[in-house]
């Protein structure tokens, strides 16, 4: 792996490239109901993530990545490893309203398509790509905190796990993910 980071002006940067060889890498087999070690694989990619404080209280962020990870021998040399997306992304805002007491979050996250558990052999229909976007007002004063947030704001419906069959294309296992999603907290620390 190498990588650069960097702080210029209002902009903290970051960049890497990275290459690995792996092997011994363990796979859940349905058909067989045990671990067994994939074939040896290649993952490699780079990162990218940049912030900037606009203000005293606003920071901006945001990050993209590209991954490739395939199987380098055994019979699906060549294909995608399942469940990992080539492309992922996010951007956010930090708006601190009132110093640490009144904080707004908002963040979006991009997913691509990848392909799905057990679909080593690269034919299946893949986990489709998915945007969410989560929001959060919260604060803290002296040792209290409290919060309000939503995820998944736009109530996508998703998943981002499936299990490919191997007797028939087409057919597989997927496993939804909650709409949208509400949360309070309040607390304090001693």
């Amino acid at each position: 792996e190498a990588g650069v980071r960097a702080h210029v002006g209002i902009f903290d940067m970051q960049w890497s490239l990275y290459d690995m060889y792996l092997e011994n890498e363990i796979h859940y087999r349905p058909d067989l109901f045990a671990n067994v070690n994939l074939d040896p694989t290649r993952r490699y990619g780079s990162e990218a993530m940049m912030s900037a404080r606009v203000t005293d209280t606003i920071l901006l962020k945001g990050g993209v990545a590209y991954t490739r990870s395939v199987f380098r021998e055994g019979p699906f040399a060549g294909n995608d490893v399942p469940l990992v997306a080539r492309n992922t992304a996010s951007a956010g805002v930090v708006w601190n309203i009132l110093d640490e007491r009144l904080v707004f979050t908002g963040d979006v996250r991009f997913v691509g398509s990848r392909r799905m558990d057990n679909d080593q052999a690269n034919r299946q229909p893949l986990v489709p790509a998915v945007t969410l976007v989560d929001v959060r007002l919260g604060g803290r004063f002296d040792r209290y905190f409290w919060s309000v947030a939503v995820q998944n704001l736009f109530d996508q419906e998703y998943f981002d796990y499936a299990v490919a069959s191997t007797a028939a294309l087409g057919r597989y296992n997927a496993y939804p993910l909650a709409g949208r999603t509400f949360m309070v907290r309040a607390g304090a620390t001693f």
